[in-house]
């Protein structure tokens, strides 16, 4: 089974092409929604949080974690980010290998892994090809400004805070142009998925 990294930057569309791929018929895995999966109250992620972090990173009213809260604290304190690095990241590992096994019993002959930090953490040599879903900075920054309510200036900063598309591009196996619509992107996608496999 092919093993193969996708990533993008901000904005550049990578859950559409998440969805987009999926929609053809191969697996994508995703480490965020594992997170998620974790965090909720009983799993394992959330217990380790609480024992860690206590009840105050909790939602007002609610047994649930409140990531922002949590957010803030962790993202002000390099001791503490690394503490929830800790309790999350095995975890995830370890779901990330069992859902990879199951793709591999069922006979798949490719699987995705959905990794936004791929270039950035250095793991492309985990994966037998790496996919790079980007799009021009004029409209990166026209989706980003829309998408979440920022300020160009504020837009700007958080593209900043990322390695370059271009950076990006001359690391990656293959890359996917969105630049375009939706329409586009999927009309791209499979064209090219074939000649992943």
């Amino acid at each position: 089974m092919k093993w193969t990294g996708l990533t993008g930057g901000i904005a550049t569309g990578k859950s559409t092409a998440k969805k987009l791929i999926e929609g053809l018929g191969f697996p994508v895995i995703d480490a965020d929604q594992i997170s998620h999966s974790l965090t909720e109250p009983g799993g394992l992620g959330y217990i380790g949080i609480l024992s860690q972090f206590g009840r105050d990173v909790l939602m007002k009213d609610s047994d649930r974690i409140d990531r922002k809260k949590l957010a803030a604290q962790v993202f002000s304190s390099l001791p503490q980010k690394e503490i929830l690095e800790n309790i999350l990241h095995p975890l995830i590992q370890k779901e990330v290998h069992s859902q990879r096994e199951f793709h591999k019993s069922q006979s798949q002959k490719i699987c995705f892994y959905d990794v936004p930090l791929l270039f950035e953490k250095n793991l492309q040599s985990q994966f037998d090809t790496t996919l790079l879903i980007w799009c021009d900075p004029a409209t990166q920054l026209a989706r980003l400004i829309k998408r979440s309510g920022l300020t160009e200036e504020e837009a700007r900063l958080r593209m900043g805070n990322q390695m370059s598309l271009v950076e990006k591009v001359k690391l990656a196996d293959y890359c996917v142009d969105n630049s375009g619509g939706e329409a586009d992107l999927e009309k791209q996608l499979k064209r090219l998925l074939p000649q992943l496999l």
